[in-house]
């Protein structure tokens, strides 16, 4: 008896746009870094990266800072771990399909 590892297509289906909808917030977390470093942060553009990725920075924003950690580093390190999350989460979606 062989096991199907096919996943129902309503779920193929969610899976599928949850990576599209990670792949899209990881691409203008990198666009907005990149942006930052050439320009000041104001604009339309940087506006909109800001709205469309800082809900997903907020939350290890706040643990690092209840925990104090990284503290006095001058570099936003929880944009980075952010950034390694959601690539992990890619990977592991990408496993059941």
């Amino acid at each position: 008896m062989e096991i199907d590892t096919v996943l129902p297509e309503p779920l193929y289906v969610l899976v599928s746009f949850v990576i599209l909808f990670l792949e899209v917030i990881s691409f203008a977390m990198m666009i907005r870094a990149i942006l930052s470093w050439i320009f000041e942060p104001e604009g339309k553009l940087f506006h909109f990266l800001f709205v469309l990725t800082e809900p997903a920075i907020m939350p290890l924003r706040k643990l690092f800072y209840k925990m104090n950690w990284f503290q006095g580093i001058p570099i936003d390190v929880s944009y980075a771990f952010t950034y390694i999350v959601i690539f992990l989460l890619e990977i592991l979606l990408k496993s059941f399909l």
